[in-house]
């Protein structure tokens, strides 16, 4: 038989078949076209998985079904969780008061200033509360550092309100809760309907479906508009849903780019689109080796901070916001500049990937910055590891040399303490990249700035600065030394052993820029 005979003889089945069986099988092969859709696109993310620049965050489930009713609803207390740090403190001189409704019954106001209003403590502001509520509806958590609100009833009819105050301008909302008071009154939780889900490791549902084919399709719920979904297996609707739901795409976390790339380099974090960033530009500056613009490039992605995502031209610098453009891909991107830091680029610049976008990390070595060491480290920082009979001072010392000695032989990534933008940033993880790109015979430092002051000073006022950082017990180039000054100048040149340096110095500063004033006219300054 031939070819051609099959199809006909199709053709001539199909049309004497009853119209409602012609559904079904229409129906049938459908569903076969999404079963090998599913499969194809999970052949694509693996293949996508094998190269650092092509990593995917998530795994794609497709078409899953979902039961959402009584048997798996979730029955729990509203909660409202703090995004204020109230560790060191808060000044409640002027914004003072909070008022709550809890489980629409329960409402008051109530002044949560501490002793001190200028420096209120977190459990002065727990007590208060607690103290308005009549039970225990406040409580600090993370090691006292912020304050979270929890309902003593549990079900749908569980909420904490925060509301306006009688005095607008005393609303101590934002200092103590992290809530705008312009967008008074919230309430919490958003999502009232809670229900357990039966498949693990989900994170993101983009949307859910009453039917998979488009025509019959009635109702369509999107993700944090009509519910959302948390890493806990939970996901909360807005309102009550239908029983019967289908995803079409469910996003699972079973961590791939920590399998596939981050393990090597044994630096670990909660998988998202930023981990794959750290992953990717580690990976670069091993390639490219460690030179300081890699190091650099890493450590800006390490923190979180706004770099290039690809080769592109910067279209708008604002106090705020910088805005490029891709010059391949042709893809607009905008990055919000964190507080406390500035624009490192202006408007028609180019800049590569992973370039820095803004200021908040340096990385300095000899070639870079010569003089790093007595400039931003300075001699004090030298002399605690200097024998007891060591020369001290400026000219040719025991300290000048040693200064000189760690100048060859270390890098010095300062960091400013507006970079940590996120609060999961691990200084566990800096180390292990730096000791893992650093040359052998190169050891570093990193400072972390913690402030820098420009107050006037009287002349009889004294300025203390402690610096404290551990490097390493032999570095003493004096009479004890068993290596010439030609050695030591030459090192790299040589073919000798790498210096023995403890390659994990860490240095936290103060920084005060000192101005000097004689008859009212500028004198000098320094930085101390």
């Amino acid at each position: 038989m031939s070819s051609p005979f099959y199809y006909q003889f199709l053709n001539s089945v199909w049309d004497v078949i009853p119209e409602q069986d012609r559904e079904r099988f229409a129906e049938l092969w459908q569903g076969y076209e999404q079963v090998m859709g599913a499969i194809y696109q999970k052949y694509l993310e693996v293949n996508l998985n094998i190269a650092v620049e092509d990593l995917q965050p998530w795994t794609t489930e497709r078409w899953l079904p979902y039961t959402f009713n009584s048997s798996n609803f979730v029955t729990r207390p509203a909660v409202v969780t703090s995004s204020q740090d109230l560790s060191v403190g808060v000044n409640l001189l002027t914004r003072y008061l909070l008022k709550i409704r809890i489980d629409g019954i329960k409402t008051f106001e109530v002044n949560v200033q501490g002793f001190d209003p200028v420096t209120t403590r977190i459990n002065e502001i727990v007590d208060k509360i607690n103290l308005g509520a009549g039970f225990t509806f406040a409580k600090s958590i993370f090691e006292n550092t912020i304050i979270q609100l929890t309902s003593r009833t549990s079900g749908v009819g569980s909420t904490i309100e925060i509301l306006a105050t009688s005095i607008s301008s005393a609303n101590a909302c934002e200092f103590v809760l992290g809530i705008d008071p312009e967008t008074l009154p919230v309430s919490y939780p958003k999502f009232k309907y809670p229900h357990t889900i039966p498949y693990t490791q989900v994170v993101s549902i983009p949307e859910f479906r009453d039917f998979i084919r488009e025509e019959n399709v009635t109702l369509i719920l999107s993700e944090g508009t009509d519910y959302e979904v948390d890493t806990t297996g939970v996901v909360s609707f807005m309102a009550p849903p239908i029983e019967s739901l289908w995803a079409e795409r469910t996003q699972v976390d079973e961590e791939n780019p920590w399998a596939n790339y981050g393990y090597l380099t044994g630096i670990y974090q909660k998988n998202s689109e930023r981990y794959i960033s750290v992953i990717q530009g580690i990976w670069f500056a091993y390639w490219n080796g460690p030179k300081p613009i890699n190091v650099r490039r890493a450590l800006y992605l390490l923190f979180g901070l706004p770099t290039a995502q690809e080769d592109c031209i910067v279209t708008l610098v604002t106090a705020t916001t910088i805005a490029t453009l891709g010059t391949l891909n042709g893809v607009a991107r905008t990055f919000a500049i964190p507080e406390g830091l500035a624009s490192e680029v202006v408007v028609g610049q180019t800049v590569q990937k992973f370039d820095p976008l803004v200021t908040g990390i340096m990385v300095y070595d000899k070639i870079s910055y010569p003089g790093f060491v007595e400039q931003e480290v300075g001699r004090d920082g030298i002399r605690r590891f200097l024998t007891e009979n060591a020369t001290l001072g400026y000219g040719d010392t025991d300290e000048t040399k040693a200064m000189r000695m760690l100048e060859e032989y270390t890098f010095l990534p300062q960091i400013s303490v507006e970079s940590f933008i996120y609060p999961d940033i691990n200084l566990k993880n800096v180390r292990i990249f730096l000791d893992a790109i650093r040359p052998l015979n190169k050891t570093y430092m990193f400072q972390v700035i913690v402030g820098a002051f420009k107050d006037l000073l009287g002349v009889t006022d004294h300025i203390g600065v402690q610096q404290s950082f551990d490097l390493t017990s032999n570095l003493d180039y004096n009479e004890t030394t068993f290596m010439d000054q030609v050695t030591l100048d030459n090192y790299e040149s040589v073919n000798n052993d790498p210096l023995n340096l403890d390659p994990h110095g860490i240095l936290f500063e103060d920084r005060i820029e000192v101005t000097v004033y004689e008859a009212g006219i500028e004198s000098y300054s320094f930085v101390a």
